[in-house]
This record gives structure tokens, sequence and C-alpha cells, in this order.
């Protein structure tokens, strides 16, 4: 493993930096699937103890992007562009939903909030907080599933919520540029503004299925 493969965050814990760097590799493809991590040498690499490290082994374990065998230590898992595909498919037809829905009820209250989200989305962006901008982007598609008022479309959505950070985080470091990201999220609060129910989906699905073009083009 090279130095250039972990790239390091700031205003982050440590264990948030090796988390962030570890999960980034893993899906940009710089470790391999079947690839033994050593916390040793991943440690000496990032400049920080082991105990950070394997914190961060141990999250990326439950969201399924590292397995640990007894006697041998962890390993990248498998994460095909078939896996990917499926879990983008999967989210962009639970959120395209819950935009339909608060398009076709929201009250003032609500639009107001997912107005807010996104003009503190902005600021993020142009203070090139990109940190920042994941968490808010986090916060936001939140937010939408649960003003759909659909307890078993929040339920799904809550399931998938390690994996939709993978992506979210990936997205808005890797795949697309701060400001397009926003225009992105702005031009679906529009949509759900003007009660167009539709295009708000149909909007929110193309934002989430050209991430995972763009992901799958990066990983074959």
């Amino acid at each position: 493993m090279s130095l250039q493969i972990f790239e390091q965050a700031p205003h982050k814990s440590l264990r948030e930096v090796a988390l962030s760097a570890i999960r980034q590799a893993i899906l940009r493809g710089d470790l391999k699937p079947g690839q033994r991590l050593m916390e040793g040498e991943i440690a000496e690499q990032m400049g920080m103890s082991r105990a950070p490290v394997r914190e961060a082994l141990f999250q990326l374990e439950t969201e399924g992007l590292v397995i640990s065998e007894p006697h041998r230590g962890a390993f990248v898992a498998e994460l095909s562009i078939k896996d990917v595909t499926e879990i983008c498919a999967l989210r962009a037809a639970v959120e395209s939903m819950a935009a339909r829905i608060v398009a076709e009820q929201a009250s003032p209250e609500v639009l107001a909030q997912l107005q807010q989200a996104v003009a503190d989305m902005a600021q993020a962006a142009n203070a090139g907080d990109l940190s920042r901008l994941a968490a808010l982007d986090m916060s936001f598609h939140e937010m939408l599933c649960r003003a759909s008022g659909n307890s078993r479309l929040l339920d799904t959505w809550l399931n998938m919520t390690s994996l939709i950070r993978i992506f979210i985080d990936l997205t808005n470091t890797l795949y697309l540029p701060a400001d397009e990201v926003v225009c992105l999220h702005t031009e679906v609060v529009e949509h759900i503004a003007n009660g167009r129910a539709e295009e708000a989906g149909q909007a929110l699905a193309r934002h989430i299925f050209d991430v995972c073009e763009r992901i799958s083009q990066e990983r074959e």
C-alpha cells in the first residue's frame, strides 16, 4: 500500500480521518477485494497510532466493506459494480418516492427547513468545507424521508444509512464539484416548492444514478 492511497481531511478526529481515508480507498479500488488490511502499516502511513485505525476497520466491518477473520485479520470485502448499482437503484426508488410525497403535501415549515438545508450546503461549499457539506447532504436526505410521513419508507432508508453515507461522502469528495452538489439539491427543493412531484422525484433519481455511473466507471 502506498502513502498516496490514504487522503487525510482536516477538522476531523483521527478515527474519522482513518475511516474516511480507508473507505474511499476501498471504493476507489485502490484497496482491492480480498486485500489484507494491516493495522500497523496503515497507522504508520497515516501518521497515527493503531487505535483509531482499529476503530475505523471495525466500523467498516459493520458497513460491509471489511471482513474480519479469526487469527487472520481484516480484509477488504467484495463490493462489485453490481453491488453499487443495486444500492443506487434502491436508494433512488426510496428517495424519489419521498421527494414526490413531500412535493404533494409539504407544509411551509418543512419547505423552510429544506431551503435552509440547501442554504447551509451552499455556505459549506463556498467555504470549501467538504466534510461539513457531506454531513449536511446526509441530513438533507434524511429530512426529506422523514418529511414524507411514511414510516416504512423511512425505516428502509435508515436501514441503508451506512451505505448511503458512503456514497454521499464519495460524491462530495471525489465525484462531483461542491457547487454541482448544491445545484442539484436546489433543483429538487425548487420542484418541491412548486408542487412538481414527478419532477422532484426524477431530479433526485437522476442525481443518484449519475453518481452511481461515475463510481462504476471509476471502478472498471
